[in-house]
């Protein structure tokens, strides 16, 4: 990256993603309970009263650029051969089978995303809060995600999307270059995120790829009359009751996102936590192993690689490929990793299984790529299900979409009150059976021992003549 670019920050970080802040709490007021929690750590009632529009997002012009655009890599590295990432989960399997992605868009809610040549000419604007569009990213993250979906094949690296005949929808609701400067705060809420949600759904989105979170405590989440939150719960189940899988990261640990205790959350990762509506994704790295940033929760469907990554070069005007990028105020490149970077996967398999079977609902997609991951072991809350298992997921007979229960997630452990009670009568024919075949066997050895006997007697000794 060029001198000047390594001063030019990556501001919204790729190892922590973007941070959303909670909407304002309005009066109260009468709620109808359409849904209703089902464990201590689910959402409250849904109130319909609060839903937001789905027009597009216009520019906000109280928001203005604080600090410069990232700049382009002067030279990317030279990768002719597929990542760690794509070997792991083979989809270049299921791109020889046809399944690229066609005729699928999916929206990236995010940064932006800049107009790199492996993306277009499937990019279309959906609507920003900022000056100057969908298609631009001064940030890099949301780049960085449309890559990992959509890039374009090359002949000249290995490196391609999970699906890459599908057309990028960017919906430009965040970013940390831009900022109100009488308020201090940066662009993207919780209110905002519902708002481009509903557009996308408006728009055609067949799969929302989020990855953003906002991390609040369990007990301002569970506030009612949070209207930010009340609209994206609302706005995460309209998609879901229009077809559309939406994709969540977990979020990573660091700032408010604190890392949950096993069965026993604190802290509530939004749009991530409305889990009957989303499908949220873990980070884990070349082992398998769950990455340390990755925040645990009950929430948590299925992980994918978050660590170590490949990426399309974010910059402004990049054209090649990057394996680090600049975060932070120390102007060091640092590897691309983050369950921002583990959601796309999910969302670019999506788009593959709704190429194939375009007759399945949202549920059916999202359980195929959860009852078709590969759990290995370890604590449920921190990968869901395991790791998406790409061919699996397209190619797999699933019960639940014929009326059979599902296969155990993990299997059964045999234990001792699992034995049937003793069976005595067949506990004795089986030992008198194994008595009377050693019986046999020492009157065989004492007629054989009889017969030697007896020759030795009336045979002819050494010295004998005839």
């Amino acid at each position: 990256m060029r001198r000047d670019g390594l001063r030019r920050v990556l501001a919204v970080s790729a190892a922590c993603g973007v941070l959303l802040v909670g909407g304002t709490v309005p009066p109260a007021v009468a709620q109808e309970e359409t849904d209703t929690a089902d464990s201590p750590f689910s959402p409250p009632a849904l109130n319909p009263e609060f839903t937001a529009s789905s027009d597009k997002l216009a520019p906000n012009g109280a928001f203005t650029k604080q600090q410069a655009c990232m700049s382009a890599s002067e030279s990317g590295p030279t990768i002719e051969e597929q990542p760690w990432s794509q070997r792991l989960l083979g989809f270049r399997h299921a791109h020889e089978q046809g399944l690229l992605g066609d005729g699928q868009k999916i929206a990236v809610i995010d940064t932006g995303v800049n107009q790199h040549p492996r993306l277009t000419p499937r990019l279309e604007d959906g609507g920003s809060l900022i000056t100057g569009g969908a298609l631009s990213d001064c940030d890099g993250h949301g780049t960085i995600v449309a890559g990992i979906i959509a890039a374009r094949q090359s002949e000249q690296t290995g490196f391609v999307g999970v699906a890459p005949e599908s057309t990028i929808l960017s919906i430009r609701q965040s970013s940390s270059v831009y900022q109100d400067r009488d308020r201090g705060t940066t662009p993207g809420t919780t209110a905002s995120m519902a708002q481009a949600i509903n557009s996308a759904v408006s728009q055609g989105a067949d799969v929302i790829n989020v990855s953003q979170a906002s991390c609040q405590s369990l007990a301002r989440a569970s506030n009612p009359l949070d209207q930010g939150n009340q609209q994206l719960h609302n706005a995460v189940r309209n998609a879901y009751e229009n077809e559309v899988i939406v994709v969540a990261a977990a979020g990573n640990a660091g700032g408010q996102c604190e890392k949950n205790a096993p069965d026993d959350p604190s802290t509530a990762v939004l749009p991530a936590w409305f889990d009957k509506y989303v499908l949220t994704v873990a980070a884990v790295n070349q082992h398998g192993a769950p990455s340390e940033f990755t925040v645990p929760g009950p929430w948590v469907d299925v992980a994918a690689p978050g660590e170590n990554l490949i990426a399309l070069d974010p910059g402004v005007g990049g054209s090649g490929l990057v394996n680090r990028v600049v975060h932070g105020s120390d102007n060091e490149p640092q590897p691309i990793q983050g369950t921002s970077f583990a959601a796309p996967y999910v969302s670019g398999l999506a788009a593959l299984i709704k190429q194939k079977n375009p007759q399945l609902s949202a549920e059916q997609v999202m359980r195929r790529i959860t009852e078709t991951a590969q759990h290995n072991g370890g604590d449920s809350d921190i990968i869901g299900h395991g790791l998406i298992n790409p061919m699996a997921a397209v190619n797999d007979v699933v019960p639940a979409e014929h009326g059979a229960a599902p296969p155990p997630v993990e299997p059964r452990h045999l234990q001792a009150h699992v034995f049937p009670q003793r069976n005595w009568a067949a506990i004795a024919v089986a030992l008198g059976g194994t008595v009377g075949g050693a019986a046999t066997v020492l009157f065989v050895a004492f007629l054989v021992n009889a017969l030697r006997r007896m020759r030795g007697n009336t045979g002819t000794t050494p010295g004998d003549r005839s």
